[in-house]
């Protein structure tokens, strides 16, 4: 018996120390694939650091803004966009989803997608954009958006 508990403990203790080593990789290319779930990540993080964030899938939450001229933001807050201080991300969305998503425009929304640090054009006030949206969705008892069934 005492010896069946030992080696139960060597390997509890092994798998540990496996699971605690990092993990290396010389000489070979990483793979492009996306992680299986988007890192969760904070307006003010986004807007504070966007590179540390270029090129990863993206879950975060704002106040999202969808003008007549496809012009598509995502504010830290409501008064970010009311009072136009450029606190927040450039969507870069398509015309289905500007369809899909426009009961959403000035609510609170979680959104889903790639991070790009910088932007340049008539939106270089702004800290980056998110692009390949793959989600938007009310956030918030406070938005009383109509669902369909």
């Amino acid at each position: 018996m005492n010896r069946f508990v030992g080696r139960i403990t060597s390997w509890l203790i092994a798998l540990v120390l496996a699971g605690a080593m990092p993990t290396f990789s010389i000489g070979r290319a990483q793979t492009s694939s996306p992680p299986a779930q988007p890192v969760v990540v904070s307006m003010i993080q986004l807007l504070s650091h966007p590179e540390k964030y270029e090129g990863r899938w993206v879950v975060t939450r704002g106040f999202l803004s969808m003008q007549p001229e496809r012009e598509y933001h995502l504010y830290l807050h409501e008064e970010d966009y009311k009072y136009a201080l450029m606190n927040g991300m450039v969507l870069r969305l398509t015309e289905a989803q500007h369809k899909q998503f426009e009961k959403l425009n000035l609510k609170y929304v979680l959104i889903e997608g790639t991070v790009h640090a910088g932007v340049g054009g008539h939106d270089e006030g702004y800290c980056g954009e998110i692009v390949d949206v793959t989600r938007i969705e009310a956030w918030g008892t406070w938005n009383k958006v109509p669902v369909k069934h």
